[in-house]
């Protein structure tokens, strides 16, 4: 019984001490007299070149073009230039021996089957894991995204 009476009381002064007019004005405090600074410098670095590892201790050389690379520049200017091609998987009915291949073409999706041609991409083959497409006769594989 005296817990139910302490109880009561803490209630009853949290009620009337919320509702005092004793309690401070947060609305009388002082305006802030704040002022942005007028120009904030960006801190500036540059990074030096790295001759060693700091980790492991061992030098740094610097690669030279082998002639590799020239063949390499070579081939990339007899390819041509394929459009941005995604391949994102096949729908296929169980009763049906075809499958239509879920393709991307520079962001737009198209449902193609083989042998269809859209843009001068003609599909090849493909599978659950990849696809063929033939461009302008050039041949490229492309996998599952």
């Amino acid at each position: 019984m005296s817990v139910v009476i302490v109880i009561w009381g803490f209630l009853i002064y949290k009620i009337v001490d919320a509702f005092s007019s004793e309690s401070t004005d947060i609305a009388k405090t002082q305006k802030a007299n704040f002022k942005p600074p007028k120009g904030i410098q960006k801190d500036t670095f540059s990074l030096a070149p790295v001759e060693t590892d700091p980790f492991l201790g061992t030098v740094y050389s610097k690669s030279k073009p082998t002639s590799q690379n020239a063949n390499a520049t070579y081939k990339s200017k007899s390819e041509k230039q394929w459009p941005d091609i995604g391949y994102f998987g096949t729908v296929a009915d169980k009763k049906s021996t075809s499958s239509v291949y879920i393709v991307s073409v520079n962001g737009q999706q198209y449902l193609l089957k083989k042998g269809d041609t859209l843009q001068n991409l003609k599909i090849i083959k493909g599978s659950e894991e990849n696809i063929f497409i033939r461009h302008e006769g050039q041949t490229k594989k492309f996998p599952i995204m």
